[in-house]
């Protein structure tokens, strides 16, 4: 797979420079292009190493001069990260599965597979399972009974998803994807410690419990169009009403959605980021890694939710919100600004007692 400088710009919707006739195979650091790359320095800090490596071609910010670096073509990126988004599906190494469906598949009575299919090895695919047109499948991945998926399906190797599940067009699981698994609901006979502290803010005796019995996930799960798991991520199906995640929500590796849980459009869920049963979540909202929001909570649209943070109460839409108690972003920095004062001021409030003491003393 090759492209002419000029072919890139066009595909990538970018101006060009220079010899437009040179062809590149692959994308590289600029440290360590060869001349048959594109060295990748749209950011200031990436164009010094271009010194370093042997590129011919480059892609750069606008206004960069390109021929004082020694390249004899140069492709300009108005946004750095949207050119990434370009480069890697023009570059793309797909994932291979040969066409058709392969030998030991089990493909059940009544389930319909569309058109242009490629089905790996060991799938299974349940009665009642309807799958649109073009559907890649790679190996051992399972798609339970009764759950319709629509046109261009991507499934990463272990990938499950499993009954009454409603997924759009151009859906994208990554290895070990699972979707529509049992939520994580149990209840004791009589109440329990959580019930208890709750009320009480206490625990006793008498809150103790031998056991817990399941409450079965009578629900689904129902996804839109344009959506992505990550690796190992996990959506469970809904008590009675279904688990959702509109248009095209991205939702990264380990990331946890629990049963009754309702997701918006466009929103991005990020490495171990978690959202607790029946909460309900906004559009274009943002959990960075490892946040998490408590059960029953609210989230307005076009918020973010930085890193680590820990959400246990309702978010209004505009909202960016950081720290555990989670806070206003602002407040957040200041509260932390003053607690690492404390240890000086602690400090200085000692030796003015000290000096209070020794008046008193001499008095």
């Amino acid at each position: 797979m090759s492209y002419s400088v000029e072919e890139l710009a066009k595909a990538l919707g970018a101006e060009a420079a220079g010899d437009l006739g040179l062809r590149v195979t692959a994308p590289a650091e600029p440290g360590r292009a060869g001349p048959e790359h594109v060295a990748m320095a749209m950011e200031k800090k990436f164009v010094g190493q271009l010194a370093d490596g042997k590129a011919l071609v480059a892609i750069v910010a606008e206004g960069t001069d390109w021929e004082a670096l020694g390249l004899r073509a140069a492709i300009f990126a108005p946004r750095s990260r949207y050119v990434m988004a370009g480069i890697g599906k023009l570059f793309e190494r797909p994932l291979k599965i040969a066409p058709g469906i392969h030998p030991t598949a089990v493909i059940e009575d009544g389930a319909e597979i569309g058109a242009g299919a490629a089905i790996g090895p060991f799938v299974h695919v349940q009665s009642g399972a309807r799958i649109g047109v073009r559907a890649r499948i790679s190996s051992h991945c399972s798609i339970g009974e009764n759950t319709v998926i629509g046109d261009d399906l991507l499934l990463f190797p272990g990938a499950h998803i499993g009954p009454h599940v409603r997924i759009g067009n151009r859906f994208i699981g990554q290895i070990g994807v699972s979707v529509g698994g049992d939520g994580f609901s149990f209840v004791s006979p009589q109440p329990g410690a959580v019930e208890e502290a709750r009320s009480t803010g206490k625990i006793s005796e008498a809150s103790r419990t031998a056991g817990f019995a399941r409450i079965n996930s009578m629900g689904g799960v129902v996804i839109g169009d344009d959506v992505e798991m990550g690796a190992n991520s996990a959506v469970d199906r809904g008590t009675v009403a279904d688990t959702k995640i509109g248009d095209g929500t991205k939702l990264d590796g380990l990331v946890m959605v629990g049963h009754n849980v309702t997701i918006g459009n466009h929103c991005l869920l990020c490495g171990q980021s978690g959202v607790a049963g029946s909460s309900v979540i906004g559009d274009r909202v943002v959990l960075a890694g490892q946040a998490g929001i408590a059960d029953h909570i609210n989230i307005g649209s076009d918020v973010i939710i930085t890193a680590q943070t820990g959400i246990n109460a309702n978010v209004p839409s505009g909202k960016i919100m950081m720290g555990t108690p989670a806070m206003p972003m602002d407040v957040s920095v200041n509260v932390y600004k003053a607690t690492r004062r404390l240890p000086r001021l602690l400090t200085k409030l000692q030796e003015a007692e000290k000096r209070v003491s020794k008046a008193g003393l001499k008095e």
